[in-house]
């Protein structure tokens, strides 16, 4: 029910008549000033769930405590919904809304990351009589064309040969060496990589499968991108005739006992070639193997190797390199849920309010200190590592919902708001709700766990109502099906109020 608020300016609307009929020496006076009111009536929140969500709950076997559920008009001070929503729960990518939200009002949507090149020897006609340093400050996207843009911009300044080595400067971080397969055992995967200050094309390689020149062959042609001296292949991935499958381009990987990669399986002769990202090198090792591919390719000598050590006195700075904007970037984080990029961002969220070298105790500090000020509770918040590959970390709805109405009030919620998921349209929802109305009408993280199933965000509704929404679901069977199914049909009561 909607009510209208009346003020002064009612006086211009009273008819003329009305004007006329006043006697002698009356004046009209204003009706007293009404109490304000909002404009959307305060709604008490649902007592029960919908009765479609406790069908559907029934039909999957997922308790009700399993659940927590906010659903809110922004212009309401009560919820349409609120379920278990002061339980804290692992809340998977959903945690990145805190991550982004918080480096947002820290940084500001302008800022930058510098990759550095200093030179440590004489430079002069072009040759570099000494080492040169590659320092990150934790750009989260030096990814393959920004990389080569740092490396031909060396070359356009003047440098054309490197007599010394390549070191590479980490001391912008201060954090305990990355394990990639610590948190599910699958260390090659990409979402498991690390964070690095001089992190290139998100620690990930290209690894290329095709068939091979050669008719004699009985093995598939493997290559990885870029290419690496210290990476020694086993090579095991046989021919085979028939039609391509989707099989053929996922070959199982290990690593032997010489520290060899063994590529185990079969592609098909009818196969085009296949680019599989996969965790093959070390940060250091990535980034120096990416420098000189590109080094050499762009015609520069070099002659040395490898070197891990820091900036020194007596250094020169060589060249800067800037990167896209953070306002930039979270759109990347955001739609496409991507954890080392976060990871990358909460560093540098400590490392800017609380001082270089970056630690990871820095950043969730710093994450805490930004939420408190803006007025959200954060007992019993946990952020881990930020990016929501935690089994530690912890949020309620009821907290969630406290950021997201900030972000909603701040300067900066449009570079907030237009880093999340449309559906049907773009990132991690692009295929869903694709022929229904709420095409495009929502903007959503999603998140995804083992026993863990989140989505958060915003909706404008039907009927033209802007909500906050947050759902979350944990327990055994929160699988990414399921909790989808539940997700969508909480979405679609919501657009229908």
């Amino acid at each position: 029910m909607r009510v209208t608020h009346v003020g002064r300016s009612l006086l211009w609307a009273l008819p003329f008549c009305l004007v006329l009929n006043l006697k002698a020496g009356e004046t009209l006076q204003p009706p007293a000033p009404a109490k304000a009111s909002p404009l959307i009536e305060e709604e008490q929140p649902l007592e029960t769930l919908p009765t479609s969500l406790l069908k559907l709950l029934k039909k999957h076997k997922v308790p009700e405590n399993n659940l927590s559920i906010y659903v809110r008009d922004l212009s309401a001070k009560q919820p349409l919904l609120a379920h278990n929503i002061d339980i804290p729960r692992a809340p998977a990518s959903t945690i990145k809304l805190v991550t982004t939200y918080a480096a947002l009002k820290q940084l500001g949507p302008n800022y930058t990351w510098r990759t550095e090149a200093w030179t440590r020897g004489k430079l002069e006609s072009g040759v570099l009589q000494g080492d040169l340093i590659l320092k990150g400050h934790g750009d989260p996207f030096l990814v393959y064309e920004q990389f080569w843009k740092f490396v031909q911009e060396l070359r356009d300044r003047g440098l054309q040969e490197i007599t010394g080595d390549i070191i590479i400067d980490s001391s912008y971080y201060h954090i305990p060496r990355h394990q990639n397969s610590a948190f599910d055992g699958q260390g090659f995967r990409v979402y498991n990589a690390g964070p690095s200050p001089l992190m290139f094309n998100f620690q990930a390689s290209r690894l290329m499968l095709q068939v091979p020149h050669d008719p004699a062959s009985a093995n598939a042609e493997v290559k990885p991108y870029p290419p690496s001296e210290a990476l020694v292949i086993d090579n095991q991935v046989s021919l085979v005739k028939g039609k391509c499958k989707r099989r053929h381009g996922r070959p199982r990987l290990s690593w032997g006992a010489e520290k060899q990669l063994i590529v185990k399986g079969q592609f098909s002769v009818n196969c085009k070639p296949r680019y599989l990202m996969r965790l093959l090198s070390s940060p250091e090792q990535h980034a120096y193997d990416a420098f000189r591919n590109f080094w050499q390719t762009s015609q520069g000598n070099f002659h040395g190797i490898l070197k891990q050590g820091q900036v020194e006195s007596g250094d020169e700075l060589f060249h800067s390199y800037v990167s896209p904007t953070l306002g930039e970037q979270i759109r990347l984080i955001n739609k496409w849920s991507n954890n080392v990029m976060t990871r990358q961002l909460l560093l540098t969220t400590g490392a800017e309010r609380l001082g270089a070298p970056a630690t990871l105790e820095k950043g969730r500090e710093a994450v805490l200190s930004v939420l408190s000020q803006q007025g959200i509770d954060v007992a019993d918040l946990i952020i881990d590592n930020g990016s929501g590959l935690s089994r530690k970390s912890r949020i309620s709805a009821r907290q969630m919902s406290q950021l997201l109405a900030a972000a909603y009030r701040d300067p900066f919620m449009p570079e907030f708001m237009s880093s999340l998921s449309l559906p049907g349209l773009d990132g991690t929802l692009a295929s869903r709700f694709k022929h229904e109305d709420l095409k495009g009408r929502s903007h959503l993280k999603t998140g995804t766990l083992n026993r863990v199933t989140a989505i958060a965000g915003y909706m404008l509704n039907r009927h033209g109502r802007r909500l906050v929404i947050i759902i979350q679901h944990n327990g055994p069977r929160a699988t990414a099906a399921r909790g989808a199914t539940i997700q969508d049909e909480i979405l679609r009561w919501a657009f229908e109020q």
